[in-house]
């Protein structure tokens, strides 16, 4: 009916809002596309991938960081031991 079709193309309406609602928040988190106000959902996706792919690569390269200088300060520990002791 038609007041059936009116619903269901409000729904989808709706729908197509809230994912356009959130490409847009999706967009202002990844700095290359901050200032884009025109970039196309694709766009936005790959870039979002790309973005996060990056701070995987930092993350991971501040955790081996981190276990090195967990590694260095006990080995500091060590030697103020053994200095204090000996």
């Amino acid at each position: 009916s038609k007041d059936e079709d009116e619903v269901e193309d409000t729904e989808v309406l709706a729908q197509k809002r809230a994912v356009r609602s959130r490409l847009l928040t999706l967009r202002d988190h990844v700095p290359e596309l901050v200032k884009n106000e025109s970039a196309a959902a694709i766009l936005i996706l790959n870039k979002a991938t790309d973005y996060i792919h990056s701070l995987q690569a930092e993350e991971q390269k501040l955790l081996l960081e981190k276990e090195n200088l967990q590694a260095r300060q006990q080995q500091l520990l060590k030697e103020t031991e053994h200095m204090e002791t000996g």
